[in-house]
């Protein structure tokens, strides 16, 4: 069982949502500690603890003798990103558009310099991966591990720490929010088959162009359908979103 939120992070929580819902635009203050801890009904140590959370994400700055002030959301770290996403309950489309963009840019350029770069070793790896993925029999959870453990395995091979580390960023959002959405979303053993039947050749061949654009295809339509389920969620009141 998870332990129960620190009263310093139930602060941080509720300050980040209304910075993230508008109500403290970027450029302006927060009150002060005292009236923050008046506030929250907290100790102004509590308020002062949740503050520094909030500038180690980039939210604001603070600045011995002015206060809290909130930066614009560009300068934030990843981490904002995830509390963006599903903010008072319903998924933001836009950010997930987004967040699904990157993750597309940086997954297609990998697989390429995986193709380019990568040992031996780490492509008979990627095949046999390939290959577990095309079991139809294959549980949702393995299909979903095998499915992370073939990406982490592509972000490995391309050799670019800094894709490593933004791909190490970006996975908590789909792991931690959407595991359960993603079993929903899995492809069909038909549709697995096309593209392992593709990727597997392409990566027997190191044909770096064949192996970009049959993921991307994967990627996009794995995209549509998540975005398709949105939809159809926004459209059943009273459904979780």
């Amino acid at each position: 069982m998870a332990a129960a939120p620190s009263r310093h992070e139930t602060i941080a929580d509720r300050l980040r949502g209304e910075i993230l819902r508008g109500a403290y635009p970027a450029g302006v203050r927060l009150p002060p500690e005292r009236e923050l801890a008046v506030q929250h009904g907290a100790h102004r140590s509590s308020v002062r603890e949740a503050l520094r959370k909030l500038e180690q994400s980039g939210l604001i700055e603070i600045r011995h003798g002015d206060g809290a002030t909130v930066q614009p959301l560009p300068r934030a770290s990843l981490d904002v990103v995830r509390h963006l996403l599903v903010l008072d309950g319903s998924v933001n489309r836009p950010v997930l558009e987004q967040v699904l963009d990157v993750h597309e840019m940086l997954i297609v350029g990998a697989a390429r310099l995986a193709i380019e770069h990568g040992s031996e070793s780490q492509l008979t790896r990627a095949r046999e991966l390939l290959a577990q993925l095309a079991q139809p029999d294959t549980s949702d959870d393995d299909f979903l591990d095998t499915m992370e453990a073939l990406l982490g395995l592509i972000a490995e091979s391309s050799g670019n720490l800094v894709l490593q580390m933004a791909r190490g960023a970006l996975r908590p959002i789909f792991e931690d929010r959407f595991r359960e959405a993603r079993k929903r979303l899995r492809p069909t053993a038909s549709e697995m088959a096309g593209v392992v039947g593709d990727l597997d050749d392409a990566v027997r061949t190191r044909d770096a162009d064949r192996a970009e654009s049959s993921l991307r295809s994967f990627v996009r339509a794995g995209r549509g359908r998540a975005l398709d389920a949105i939809e159809t969620l926004a459209r059943q009141p009273g459904e979780p979103r």
